[in-house]
This record gives structure tokens, C-alpha cells and sequence, in this order.
């Protein structure tokens, strides 16, 4: 079957190594060029449901219309990683949103966003100001500090605590779940994977549900345990796939979106150079950063029918892998897309960092922002000279394009802030 599909080359997309150096853009480019719909070989020893293999896709456009026809590409039918046991099993895939089609994602989306205000999200600001401050700080107190563990991590995983109501003593552990999900083929996951890692958060949640019915707390913990669908609770299943997500993603997100844009800007001296003078770029080099480097490799879906995409037929039942790093660097859809350029302005920056539109465009996109903003304003305005002290190392994954480790030297300006 495999012979009727159109593989002029082999892609090495679901090999491991392929990752080892970071996104493969000399391969992204020719598979835009050669082939921009493309068919890649599953290994043997992948599961049942990732057989026979994956259709590519590399173009923004094409990215754009799977991600807004959800009738057509399935979330439900396999998963939304290209391995579905990158993240855990299927069952676990199919509790969180992102896992979703149809009513049920309209349903639970809705309920969610209630939840998930815009007004909750602001009121963050003040804290997610404060946290920062207090990571520049301790990391100036101490001279060298491993930028993923003792900052990114401390800003990501206290803003989605303070936002879910996690108590302080218990927030480690979320750290420990996140890399189950999104980095099991690390070491940083501990030998633990994305199921295990669903048992332990569904066992906690439960708890903390007891908790806030008897203690109801401005928190969206408790939100989430007095939402509704159309009058009747939400099924405890879905709170837990709720509560997963918002983990996962919203921290391990936005760590290495921090990681990157600091590695990124440190390799281009010139834009950082910019933004220490005009600080007020810093929300269109937050743009940059996610279009330079997506947190996310790519996205998957899966035929519910037959169809054609980019002039290639597709078969019911197929997967169908979007590439968000390379469509965030078509040429057909931005100019120069291989300049790093801090002042494009986010009109101008057209990424698929956050999904490719459509009805799973990220939820959380606004408190990314929001933190990513605060972070790398003060990273410009307090930071007088930063330096790397060591190699970065990478996360080994073919999902999450990050690092576990990047030791960073910083010092300070001699007053607090500037610009």
C-alpha cells in the first residue's frame, strides 16, 4: 500500500536523531520545495494505531486547512501527537480537549473558557510581575543559574499553580507529570510515562476537588468543579483531562519558550541589542521567538473520511502530521522567514506556535503572552550582560522542541529597570 503513496525521499521524521540538534529546517525546506504533502514509513515497533505511517505537511496554508476543518481531520480518531504514546496512550489523548471533536470539544471548550476569563488571566499580572522579579533577582543574587530549572521553570510552573490553586507544598510535583506527558523518550520524565503520569494527576485532582467543594476557593480548581453542561456536572473525566492539560501545556509552554527566546537572542546580539533600546518591542519579539522557535514540533490529526490535501489523495482513517516549525517559516506565507527580526510586529509575524487556528487554537495563548511579555521585558531592562557557561541541553523528543538544562551567567545593571 505503501508503494501508492507519495514518498519521493525519506523524511527520518519519525526517528528520534533526526531531533538530536534541534528542528530539521534544511529538511523543512526541501519538503516544502519537493514535496510539501509527503508520506513517512512508522517503524515497526510503533503501536497499532500509528500504522502504517503519517502524511507531512509543511506549508502554512496547508496547516491552516486541516486545522480548521475538524469534520475532516480528526483529533478523536488518533491522537494529536505523530507517536499517540508520546503523550500517553489513546484513552489518555481522548480525555484532554485538544483530544476532542465535535460537540464534545464545543462542550468542553465552552465550559472551559467560562472558567478560563480573560479578567482571571489578567489578574495574574501582579503576581506573574512579582515571580519574575524574584527569579532576576535570586538568579543576580547567585551570579550562574540554570536558566530552564531556576528560572523558565519557577515562572511557568508558579503562574499555572497560582492560576489552578495548587498548594505550595505540592507544586513540585507538577513539574514531575509535565515530563511524563510531553518528554517520556528523556531522562528528565524519570522513566515515567504519559499514563502513569494520568493515574497520579486524576488520584491528586480528585483530592483537591474534595477539598474545594467543602472550601471553594477564587481559584479554577474550583471553577472547574462547579462547571456545568447545559445544567447537569461536568463529568469528573473531562475535569481531570482539564486539569492535565492546563499543566502540561501551560507549563512546559511556556519554559521553553523562555529557554528558546534567551538561547535565540543570545545567538543574535544585534536584536537583543534593539530591544535594550527600545524595550516597548519586547511584545512583537515575543512574536518572534514563538515563530523562531515553536515550544511544539508539530500537531496531528487523522482522516475520518477520503480526501485530498495539496493535490495528494488520502485515504479514511490516515494521519496526518502538521509541521508548525516549518510552516512558521514559510516563504510563502512571511517575508524572510530565516531572519531572526524582533521588529516585524505581530502583524507581520504569522506563526503557528499556538495551533493553526481553527477550534483547537490554544486556550491559554493570552497567559502565555502575558507571561512571556513580563519575562523578557525584564530580561532586557535589568540583565547588563548575559552569557551562556555551558552547552544547552536539548530535550530528546520528536513533540517538544526545548531544553532540560541551559547554564546562563547574568549580571546585572546597577539600577532595577530602564525603558
Amino acid at each position: 500500500m505503501d508503494k501508492d503513496r507519495f514518498a519521493p525521499f525519506k523524511t527520518g521524521l519519525a526517528e528520534l536523531e533526526t531531533f538530536d540538534d534541534g528542528p530539521p529546517h534544511e529538511l523543512y525546506e526541501r519538503m516544502r520545495d519537493e514535496a510539501p504533502i509527503i508520506w513517512t514509513a512508522a517503524p515497526s515497533d510503533w503501536p497499532e494505531v500509528d500504522q502504517p505511517g503519517f502524511w507531512s505537511t509543511t506549508r502554512a496554508k496547508h496547516v491552516a486547512q486541516v486545522s480548521r476543518d475538524p469534520k475532516t481531520y480528526s483529533s478523536w480518531l488518533g491522537g494529536f501527537a505523530m507517536r499517540s504514546e508520546e503523550v500517553g496512550s489513546l484513552e489518555v489523548a481522548r480525555t484532554a480537549m485538544i483530544g476532542k471533536d465535535g460537540e464534545d470539544h464545543r462542550r468542553m471548550r465552552g465550559t472551559v473558557s467560562l472558567a478560563f476569563t480573560l479578567n482571571r488571566v489578567q489578574s495574574l499580572e501582579p503576581s506573574i510581575s512579582r515571580t519574575v522579579s524574584r527569579v532576576f533577582d535570586a538568579a543576580f543574587e547567585r551570579g550562574e543559574v540554570d536558566l530552564a530549572t531556576d528560572m523558565a521553570g519557577v515562572v511557568a510552573n508558579t503562574t499555572m499553580a497560582d492560576l489552578l490553586g495548587i498548594p505550595e507544598e505540592d507544586r513540585a510535583r507538577l513539574n514531575q507529570w509535565t515530563d511524563a506527558f510531553l518528554s517520556a523518550d528523556d531522562a528528565i520524565a524519570g522513566g515515567m510515562r504519559g499514563d502513569e503520569a494520568m493515574a497520579a494527576i486524576s488520584e491528586y485532582f480528585q483530592e483537591l476537588l474534595v477539598e474545594r467543594d467543602a472550601h471553594p476557593s477564587d481559584d479554577l480548581v474550583t471553577a472547574l468543579s462547579a462547571a456545568t453542561y447545559e445544567g447537569e456536572p461536568m463529568p469528573r473525566d473531562e475535569q481531570v483531562g482539564v486539569f492535565a492539560q492546563l499543566i502540561a501545556a501551560g507549563i512546559d509552554s511556556t519554559k521553553n519558550t523562555i529557554c528558546n527566546g534567551v538561547v535565540t537572542l543570545l545567538e543574535h546580539p544585534d536584536q537583543l541589542d534593539l530591544l535594550r533600546d527600545e524595550p516597548t518591542l519586547v511584545p512583537s519579539a515575543v512574536e518572534e521567538i514563538l515563530r523562531w522557535r515553536p515550544p511544539f514540533s508539530h500537531q496531528r490529526r487523522t482522516t475520518s473520511c477520503a480526501t485530498e490535501l495539496g493535490g495528494q489523495k488520502l485515504g479514511p482513517g490516515e494521519s496526518v502530521v502538521m509541521w508548525l516549525q516549518s510552516s512558521s517559516r514559510d516563504p510563502q506565507a512571511i517575508e524572510r522567514p530565516d531572519v531572526f527580526d524582533v521588529t516585524r510586529g505581530p502583524k507581520n509575524c504569522p506563526h503557528h506556535a499556538f495551533g493553526g487556528g481553527g477550534r483547537h487554537f490554544c486556550l491559554g495563548a493570552s497567559l502565555a503572552r502575558l507571561e512571556l511579555v513580563t519575562f523578557f521585558h525584564a530580561f532586557v531592562t535589568r540583565v547588563a550582560n548575559a552569557e551562556l557557561t555551558g552547552t544547552p541541553r536539548r530535550i530528546r523528543s520528536r513533540f517538544v522542541d526545548g531544553y532540560t538544562h541551559v547554564p546562563i551567567a547574568l549580571k546585572p545593571h546597577g539600577r532595577k529597570a530602564r525603558g
